[in-house]
């Protein structure tokens, strides 16, 4: 995976930001309540036996970062106040909290957004077959009932954008799809606290019709498929889906 450094004190100014006092922090993550049963505005009941969500990094961000539909690169330097690189296969079914193998650091400056990476690795590698989503469950309408599992991977090979203009191969880096941004937040890290983020299974159905599944209820690891579409869509709905808090 790429790695931001948040820089030093004394280099804060050439980072662009106004300084701050360096700081290390726990950090978790876990589901909220009620995600494990729920119905849908497509009026679906679903009940999931199995969430787990791969979070590779998170980013607290001074500013608003561009616009992941433009032409940008995903990593941008200065933007960046605080950082968790260690990566967490988290149970999204579990409001328990569940610790990061490592703390976060970074400044107490005042964070505004912050970013989710759903990656195993180099964040702009073409391919990378880390299990970013593992979902089971069953979805029940009127008289459907019809068990389901999906396994989510992000690679340009199911999940990229093809460019509008062929001249431009590189106007929708894979990148784009493995970041989660903005997440609206207003918090400061500060030394020996918790961030937390917590994860809403719920908004990752809001728009799935499971009955665009195959025959044997296996969500297609790919944007080829509807429901599939719907899902990863549902699953990067920044600050619909993902919290962020220091409590």
């Amino acid at each position: 995976m790429n790695r931001i450094l948040i820089c030093a004190a004394a280099a804060l100014a050439g980072c662009g930001t106004t300084g701050g006092n360096l700081v290390s922090f726990d950090v978790a993550a876990a589901g909220v309540d009620g995600a494990s049963t729920f119905d849908t505005a497509l009026g679906w009941h679903v009940v999931l036996t199995r969430a787990k969500l791969h979070v590779g990094a998170i980013y607290l961000n001074l500013s608003v970062p561009l616009s992941v539909s433009q032409e940008t690169n995903c990593i941008q330097p200065g933007v960046y106040t605080a950082q968790e690189l260690s990566a967490l296969d988290v149970d999204v079914l579990s409001s328990a909290l569940q610790p990061f193998p490592a703390k976060g650091t970074g400044t107490d400056d005042q964070a505004v957004t912050g970013e989710v990476w759903l990656t195993g690795g180099d964040i702009n590698a073409v391919s990378d077959a880390t299990v970013i989503a593992d979902l089971a469950g069953t979805a029940t309408r009127a008289a459907q009932v019809l068990p389901f599992t999906a396994i989510v991977t992000i690679s340009s090979s199911n999940r990229g954008i093809p460019p509008s203009d062929p001249s431009l191969p590189s106007q929708h880096p894979i990148c784009k799809q493995r970041i989660v941004s903005p997440i609206q937040i207003d918090l400061r890290p500060r030394d020996g606290g918790t961030l937390v983020i917590r994860v809403d299974t719920r908004l990752w159905f809001s728009n799935v019709d499971f009955t665009a599944l195959p025959p044997d209820g296996v969500f297609p690891d790919s944007n080829a498929n509807p429901a599939s579409q719907n899902l990863f869509t549902g699953l990067r709905a920044a600050t619909a889906t993902f919290q962020l808090s220091f409590p």
